[in-house]
């Protein structure tokens, strides 16, 4: 499924990012209120008879067998499926692809399982991937050192009595440090000429305020803006960073619910996009950008 041009006269809620396991001391919803706040939204969705789209990392496979996982989790994917919700993987969840290559999916849920596609919406096309397509950190030779680097936090987080996976700040020192790592990485090998042309930003240099406190920011948002600028699509729809949020007029994150707050985007018929966070109280829209 890789373009989805259907009209469609409802809202499009997105997530992604939550990281779900199979209920042991490493899984991010076993604390807090998580699970109650999860079920709370999508009732939500089903009020406002939206649709719902998971952009990857909907579960996390990189230290949890998905059969444990589907174990615990089956309730929620049983109401997933009735809903009829799109799944997109994200690098945690990649092999949930491969059922296609199976008699039958692990989960009904998984019939829904489609890769990036675009969309038509109020005129513009949207373009709807987890993010970690367009990340060199978590692909080819980089892959194994970002799992690596990813499998500390459950570790960290338990000797400081707080689920270091709920903590987006380390989340984004990690995937900070691996911009870093991939930088010099590029020297070694000799890829200057990549490393300066990502360095210095295609994005429009007075839309750079969080970019330049920043790296990774400023490299994911370039490489997204290079692929706008290749007409390949009018607007991003991400996760991936943990970091909710819009970036002038094309680009939009949906953030996590592995930290305080739980993220999610609103796209309206016409093409609006809201920037969200869900509680207790339900929804509270965002109304600053990435670049406040």
């Amino acid at each position: 499924m890789e373009n989805l041009n259907i009209a469609k006269a409802q809202s499009i809620f997105v997530i992604s990012d939550l990281h779900l396991g199979d209920g042991s001391l490493k899984d991010n919803f076993k604390f807090g209120k998580k699970q109650t706040l999860l079920q709370s939204f999508l009732d939500y969705v089903d009020k406002e008879e939206g649709e719902l789209i998971i952009l990857g990392d909907f579960l996390e496979l990189w230290g949890h067998r998905l059969e444990s996982v589907i174990g615990k989790q089956g309730h929620l994917l049983d109401r997933l499926a009735d809903m009829g919700v799109v799944f997109v993987p994200g690098n945690h969840d990649a092999e949930l692809l491969s059922w296609e290559n199976m008699s039958r999916p692990p989960h009904v849920f998984f019939e829904a399982t489609t890769r990036p596609f675009v969309r038509t919406i109020g005129g513009n096309r949207f373009k709807f991937m987890h993010g970690h397509e367009a990340d060199p950190f978590v692909q080819g030779n980089m892959k194994t050192l970002a799992r690596a680097l990813t499998a500390y936090t459950p570790v960290l987080a338990l000797e400081n009595a707080i689920l270091t996976l709920s903590n987006d700040a380390l989340v984004d020192a990690v995937l900070e440090v691996g911009e870093n790592i991939l930088r010099l990485w590029d020297w070694i090998t000799g890829n200057v000429k990549r490393t300066f042309q990502e360095c210095c930003s295609v994005v429009p240099n007075n839309t750079l305020t969080v970019s330049k406190r920043k790296i990774r920011t400023q490299k994911m948002l370039t490489r997204y803006y290079q692929d706008k600028g290749r007409d390949l699509y009018d607007v991003a729809i991400v996760g991936h960073t943990h970091r909710p949020g819009r970036f002038g007029d094309w680009y939009f994150n949906s953030g996590s619910w592995t930290g305080r707050t739980n993220n999610f985007l609103r796209i309206s018929p016409d093409g609006g996009v809201e920037v969200s966070d869900w509680g207790e109280n339900g929804a509270n829209v965002r109304t600053t950008s990435l670049m406040d």
